[in-house]
């Protein structure tokens, strides 16, 4: 069974991405909740609109990203605990925020993380550091459904803001920053640029 899906993830991938890299504007799809005020950060780019607020459950309730049209991500058949959700490390519900700009979406999540810092998330990170699968089309754009897809993110390095340190990230789809405030995790997640995506942290943390 291990080796059949070696064989299949691989190719489900390059698929799926395929399908999405080929739609028009990139879309993000799952339970809608109102937006977290607490989330809502006082620097938006400019060009963007928040859409909704969103609740991904721990146990089997994962995002879609759309193209154009709907793609399931076959999320059931790449979930386990052998793979890294870096939006929650605990496996705890995520709750999160996104703006539609015309070609970037902004994401911006917490999960419950009490007493975690940013050192235990890295330590996380790295137990689950696998090299990405041999596929060339991985590169085109990053689909966070998968927490598989959450491996192609690699670690640029470690910045402080306002004495709160920003885990920095670079994969398909952009640049994401993670950092801790008070008990809960969080993430911005976009194609923006990093300068950019770091005036939100900083936003946030004030």
């Amino acid at each position: 069974m291990y080796t059949k899906l070696k064989i299949l993830i691989p190719l489900l991938i390059c698929y799926i991405v395929f399908l999405v890299a080929c739609g028009s504007e990139p879309k993000f799809v799952a339970p809608e909740i109102a937006p977290p005020t607490d989330l809502i950060p006082g620097y938006v780019p400019e060009g963007f609109e928040l859409v909704s607020g969103f609740q991904l459950l721990a146990d089997n309730i994962w995002p879609e990203f759309t193209g154009g049209s709907e793609i399931g991500l076959l999320a059931p058949l790449l979930k386990g605990d052998h793979f890294f959700n870096l939006k929650s490390p605990d496996g705890k519900d995520v709750q999160g925020i996104y703006y539609q700009g015309k070609e970037n979406l902004i994401l911006i999540t917490k999960s419950y993380f009490p007493n975690g810092t940013l050192d235990d998330w890295l330590a996380v990170y790295e137990k689950f550091q696998v090299k990405p699968f041999d596929c060339e089309c991985a590169g085109i754009v990053r689909l966070e459904a998968l927490p598989l897809l959450s491996r192609f993110e690699e670690l640029q390095g470690v910045r402080t803001i306002d004495n709160t340190r920003i885990a920095i990230l670079q994969g398909p789809l952009g640049w994401t920053t993670v950092f801790v405030r008070g008990d809960y995790l969080l993430t911005v997640e976009s194609g923006i640029s990093l300068e950019e995506n770091l005036k939100i942290v900083t936003s946030l943390l004030k």
